[in-house]
């Protein structure tokens, strides 16, 4: 039972000058002086914080409300009640014994944790589900949606049948109008007053009704995978709130973006449910900007009708000169329902709209990033709208794609734009990190013991794929081949082209074990794996020369194969085998578009060496040769960000944006730097090549180099309890992190070159990762935590880490 809350002290009905406390001499004159339909002018004794959401649940159960319950359908009510006969207002207090409360939504509202949250919550009873009259309720239902069908079938998401599985719940309205009023920065008698206006109901010139039925339509709540999984910190979600619109949402009316939004947002939901998240669509019911549609049909109509046709520019003009106002939405009261689901986080925000987001963020959720409606979703005719939203302020990804993509894969834009981070840090401007300059010499301490111990004589290897190979494997593989120096180049070429591609974290729970019965976990791991199966000639086509790549092979692997070449299984499972997949396959194409570096007849990895001993100079090749190969051949195999523009390791931070196109934007390329620094080394076995000017790569920015900073005391989180989280890797948590890692990587790098007495040439950043920081990262998360994971849970997809 809700415990009733305590009596409050108030001016009782209008008019009444009992217990009146009206502050001006005049309001007390006009209020006592005759019968005004006012509300009273008494200073209430109550405020928003005593009335909470207790006090609405027990209101509404005792009948004490303004408004009308039946909401947008009180008139059809009012009608049937008369020819029925029954008296529908208690008819619908009552329960029947059909009654059923769906578990995941009953069980996430009964949670404390998910409650701690309601104290926010100004628009409706959040313990509707069991109210007596009920307000809430939830469902289960399949979704037939014909944009859908390419989704991948799951069984459990998304049915064999695809027909996609969601829980619904429908919300409806009750106002709390002292605590709405604060919401809105009114004053509660002038929302009542204007409340009044339109609703004729005088029940809301009492400053002791305290609620209110608005005949407005709710919202319902879409969800895809278990809701109660929100409780878990470590639970991915996704979130679309979406604001009706029939014409496109129901009708396919193409003049706005709006159905297609929806429809990308579903996919993202469906698609994070499948990663084991929850996805989130709240749809509320705010036809035409809650202006309605005959309003918006008007505005249609003088936009298409002008002279010079629809265009941005006059966007808003025409809203505002025909309905006299842009928006009558109020975004602020819109987040009650994700704080109804306890909701803390939200790793992806389908979303555009800066009122949105704001009012999303002052609700005390954690937006981590927010990603844009794809150009291929939009058509010519919805460009007006979206091109003057964006005008105005909403939220874009939009760039000049070839242009920026061009500048953030030039490597000196890595430490620009990081370096552009660490200057915020240094001024306590980020969200997330602090930087803790004085424990630098910490994280040198233990790079040095662990660079001395592994390497005493102080001749430290590059940090390089083949340090994870088995050498003596190695060597009696490459003396096995009957071929000069250049095709072994090639072959090895091929062979960390392919080993590079799948490290991309393996999880801690997977592990591989070799021929010999050694077993092998995370990239060491990988590496073994991955030179089992290019020995045995997975990929490669030609069963006579197995110890090649080559771009068909590639192109037909499957998931169900190189999971079985990986030994992945239920109780060995491996993060990001789809991602890993889509890279290899994505590779195969790459090779056959770029035959300029890859070859026509046969297009390999490996055929790079004869592009590079092309454009040699006294034996030596510079390392804008070798990033173009890599940077340039390989840009396709990367996956586009969701949002349809940005594509590979280039992530957003909102503190860098500007009018430059790019500025937002930080690229890593940390798979790219990893397959340049292997080759290098790989060449230089090989044939014998020096790449020149490696100094413009930088460290790795993964959880080994990142980690031994956090945990050696260099950054600390300002919230800690993201170490007990788990996030995506675009969100500006994880591009602090790897951006200051960047900067602070190459500071720790000069230290220890000072301690050690070596030059730059002598103990090169390659030399410091691999000596170094990403081991010393490994070894001191294992005195920290007992599976030696890194501080920070990163989601693996297989394309990134």
């Amino acid at each position: 039972a809700v415990p009733a809350p305590e009596p409050r002290s108030a001016c009782g009905a209008f008019n009444s000058p009992i217990r009146c406390r009206c502050d001006r001499s005049e309001q007390r004159e006009r209020h006592h002086g005759g019968i005004v339909a006012n509300a009273c002018n008494a200073v209430p004794t109550h405020t928003a914080c005593d009335y909470d959401w207790r006090g609405v649940h027990n209101d509404l159960e005792k009948n004490v409300y303004a408004g009308a319950y039946g909401w947008d359908h009180s008139a059809y009510w009012a009608i049937s009640e008369l020819k029925a006969g029954v008296d529908l207002s208690e008819w619908y207090k009552t329960r029947t014994e059909a009654e059923f409360y769906l578990p995941e939504f009953k069980e996430l509202a009964d949670h404390p944790e998910t409650q701690s949250c309601w104290h926010r919550i100004a628009t409706f009873d959040p313990m509707g589900m069991t109210a007596r009259p009920p307000t809430i309720a939830a469902c289960k239902a399949k979704l037939d949606l014909p944009e859908l069908k390419d989704l991948k079938p799951d069984g459990k998401i998304v049915l064999d049948s695809l027909e996609i599985v969601t829980s619904k719940c429908a919300v409806n309205y009750a106002w709390n109008l002292p605590l709405l009023s604060q919401r809105l920065k009114l004053t509660e008698k002038d929302l009542r007053q204007a409340l009044h206006k339109y609703s004729r109901d005088d029940r809301l010139l009492d400053p002791a009704v305290r609620t209110f039925i608005p005949a407005v339509g709710g919202a319902t709540i879409y969800t895809f995978g278990d809701a109660r999984m929100l409780r878990d910190p470590r639970t991915e979600t996704v979130v679309r709130v979406h604001d009706e619109c029939i014409g496109s949402d129901v009708f396919g009316s193409d003049i706005c973006s709006c159905r297609p939004y929806l429809i990308f947002a579903l996919r993202q939901a469906v698609e994070c449910a499948q990663r084991g998240g929850v996805g989130i669509v709240v749809y509320f019911r705010k036809e035409g900007r809650s202006l309605g549609e005959v309003v918006k049909f008007r505005v249609y109509n003088a936009r298409t009708n002008q002279e010079g046709g629809d265009r941005p520019e006059t966007y808003f003009h025409h809203t505002e000169a025909i309905a006299g106002i842009r928006d009558a939405r109020f975004q602020v009261m819109m987040p009650d329902v994700l704080n109804w689901m306890g909701l803390r986080r939200i790793d992806l925000l389908c979303s555009m709209s800066n009122e949105k987001y704001q009012a999303i963020v002052g609700a005390g959720i954690q937006v981590m990033q927010r990603v844009d409606l794809p150009e291929d979703y939009v058509k010519a005719s919805m460009r007006v709208e979206l091109d003057a939203k964006i005008a105005s302020g909403y939220h874009s990804d939009k760039i000049e794609t070839e242009k920026v993509a061009s500048e953030l894969m030039q490597l000196s834009a890595i430490r620009r734009q990081c370096g552009r981070l660490y200057d915020l840090a240094k001024q306590g401007q980020l969200d997330f990190f602090t930087v803790h300059e004085e424990q630098l010499s910490v994280a040198v301490d233990a790079t040095e013991k662990c660079l001395r111990g592994r390497f005493p004589h102080l001749r430290v290897p590059p940090h390089s794929r083949l340090r994870h190979f088995d050498e003596h494997r190695i060597s009696a593989m490459m003396g096995s081949w009957a071929c000069d120096q250049t095709e072994k180049a090639r072959r090895m070429v091929d062979l960390v082209t392919v080993s590079v591609l799948l490290d991309a974290g393996a999880g801690s729970s997977w592990r591989y074990i070799q021929e010999n019965g050694a077993t092998a976990r995370s990239s060491e791991g990988l590496a073994a794996a991955t030179l089992d199966l290019f020995s045995d000639g997975f990929f490669s086509t030609d069963p006579a020369l197995k110890t090649r790549v080559n771009s068909l092979a590639l192109k037909g692997i499957s998931e169900e194969a190189l999971s079985r070449g990986l030994q992945v299984s239920r109780s060995n499972p491996l993060v990001g085998v789809a991602g890993r997949v889509a890279v290899l396959r994505s590779l195969g194409q790459a090779l056959e578009d770029h035959p300029e570096f890859f070859g026509r007849e046969l297009p390999r990895p490996g055929n790079m060496v004869d592009y590079l001993l092309g454009h040699t100079k006294a034996g030596e090749v510079s390392l804008d040769e070798l990033w173009k190969v890599c940077a340039l051949g390989l840009y396709s195999i990367w996956p586009l960000h969701p949002n349809g523009v940005m594509r590979g390791d280039v992530w957003k931070h909102s503190r860098l944006q500007s009018d430059e196109p790019s500025a937002g934007l930080v690229p890593f390329h940390k798979l790219t730097q990893w397959l340049t620094y292997s080759l290098i080394d790989v060449l230089d076995r090989t044939v014998g090549l020096r790449v020149t000017g490696t100094a413009a790569l930088t460290c790795l920015a993964e959880y080994r180099n990142g980690g031994l900073l956090i945990d050696t005391g260099v950054l600390s989180l300002k919230d800690p309890t993201w170490l007990q989280q788990e996030v995506n890797v675009g969100t500006e948590l994880a591009v602090e992190w790897r951006a200051l890692t960047v900067v602070l990587i190459d500071r720790l790098a000069g230290e220890l070159r000072r301690r050690l007495g070596l030059t730059e040439a002598e103990l090169p950043l390659a030399a410091v990762l691999e000596g170094g920081t990403w081991h010393a990262g490994r070894q001191v998360a294992a005195t920290r935590r007992q599976d030696g994971t890194p501080p920070i849970r990163i989601r693996l997809t297989g394309d990134v880490f």
